[in-house]
């Protein structure tokens, strides 16, 4: 046979006058504000950094040519979405290793 608890039942004008209850003690507890950062949107969206501009710039570049190549196919020319194709293959690389190099200078590396 299982035995169940009963609750404890505290009377409400108790409760809400702050008595504890006898063995019961209140836990304190310690906030560390460094371990939690403040999130509001203007620190997730920092668009006055001109590093998070300039990587918003990219990556809107890079969706507007794969958008802009989709569409150029759908509208049945298939060459010039050949030709765009071809100058990212050759101009998202350079910028991809351009901004690593960037990231290292700016971090005072190499």
């Amino acid at each position: 046979m299982l035995f169940r608890r009963q609750p404890e039942t505290i009377p409400f004008r108790e409760f809400m006058g702050g008595k504890q209850t006898a063995g019961k003690r209140a836990k304190t507890g310690v906030v560390v504000p460094a371990l939690f950062p403040v999130i509001t949107p203007h620190h997730l969206f920092p668009v006055q950094d001109a590093d998070f501009a300039l990587l918003m710039t990219g990556v809107g570049t890079i969706t507007l040519t794969a958008f802009i190549e989709r569409g150029l196919v759908m509208m049945g020319r298939a060459d010039v979405a050949e030709k765009v194709a071809g100058c990212g293959r050759v101009v998202f690389p350079i910028a991809v290793y351009g901004a690593v190099l960037w990231l290292f200078f700016s971090l005072g590396g190499l």
